[in-house]
């Protein structure tokens, strides 16, 4: 089994974008709708790096390129 590599939610929208990254809100939609692949500890979440590298954002691509 492969290793979870995990990032806090705000580091995360802070390093994964150039310039301003998208607001706090923005990034909370997209985890409830699971654009982005999260795990929940406690209280905080966390960004799943290895499976969000592998996503295009798409859910129609990543269903092809999946399959």
């Amino acid at each position: 089994m492969i290793e979870q590599k995990l990032m806090p939610l705000r580091d995360w929208r802070e390093q994964r974008f150039v310039g301003t990254p998208p607001s706090v809100s923005t990034v909370k939609r997209w985890v409830k709708n699971g654009d982005i692949p999260t795990k929940k500890i406690g209280g905080s979440i966390f960004v799943i790096l290895n499976e969000e590298m592998n996503t295009t954002g798409d859910h129609l691509v990543d269903a092809v390129l999946s399959s």
